[in-house]
């Protein structure tokens, strides 16, 4: 048992030194936004054709919700899924995805017409704007009201997380 636990121990360990050599990207705490903020300006190309889109352009007016994935990510691939039902169930809602991949953004436009996710995919292969969020990993998602502030910041995802979501979004339409 002490082995076993020992061994536990140095993954965890291994974990921890891994993510802050490979420089997950966070901003610093006073590049941050939080929740009752304005949602910022993020420039990022669209990976249907690569033109650079600002994100607020997708949300504007609009309840929206923004998700930072990779499509390695089994985790993210179910919150998109959730993210994908609740959109059929309230059209009125927004969703943009912004993928992390470090790869080309061909392989994340195979994985949005895989699924048949019929919002837009934006391409951040730096890792760059989870961080201003303070996320450092994925899935992550950033809920924001129909004057374009941030309603809620959510990070990871657990099977029952859209039941959480689709409350806050109907109490989020309501108030348009």
């Amino acid at each position: 048992m002490e082995k076993r636990t020992a061994r536990v121990l140095w993954c965890w360990v291994v974990v921890l030194l891994a993510g802050m050599t490979i420089g997950v990207a966070t901003a610093p705490a006073a590049e941050r936004y939080a929740q009752g903020e304005a949602f910022p300006s993020l420039n990022l190309p669209d990976v249907e054709g690569g033109r650079t889109v600002d994100v607020k352009d997708y949300l504007s007016g609009s309840v929206g919700a923004v998700v930072f994935m990779q499509t390695s990510c089994a985790a993210c691939r179910k919150e998109l899924l959730a993210l994908k039902e609740l959109r059929e169930r309230y059209p009125g809602i927004r969703v943009v995805a912004i993928s992390v991949d470090s790869g080309s953004p061909a392989r994340v436009k195979r994985y949005r017409e895989h699924f048949g996710f019929q919002f837009p995919f934006l391409h951040d292969p730096e890792f760059k704007t989870p961080g201003l969020f303070g996320f450092s990993f994925t899935p992550a998602l950033v809920l924001v009201d129909g004057a374009g502030t941030i309603a809620l910041l959510k990070g990871g995802y657990r099977p029952g997380d859209e039941k959480v979501l689709e409350t806050r979004i109907r109490e989020l339409l309501a108030k348009q």
